[in-house]
């Protein structure tokens, strides 16, 4: 990982989520993280992105609304 490290608030703020969540995405080892001395939980930049891109869908895949109305 490189480049600068965001902390779990950050992270949480900017993606809507609680940070409760972030934490299950880092516990469940879907984003990664590191451990600075301390205690304390950073995610770098780098593999914020990595998060995202691997768990964003593009705008014509179907959404839970359109499975739910048909897809109409």
């Amino acid at each position: 990982m490189s480049g600068a490290y965001l902390t779990v608030a950050a992270i949480a703020d900017e993606a809507g989520f609680s940070p409760r969540t972030v934490l299950r995405w880092v516990e469940g080892g879907d984003l990664e993280a590191v451990r600075f001395p301390g205690g304390r939980l950073r995610i770098s930049q780098t593999a914020w992105k990595a998060f995202l891109a691997d768990h964003t869908t593009t705008s014509g895949a179907r959404t839970l609304a359109s499975v739910d109305d048909g897809g109409e």
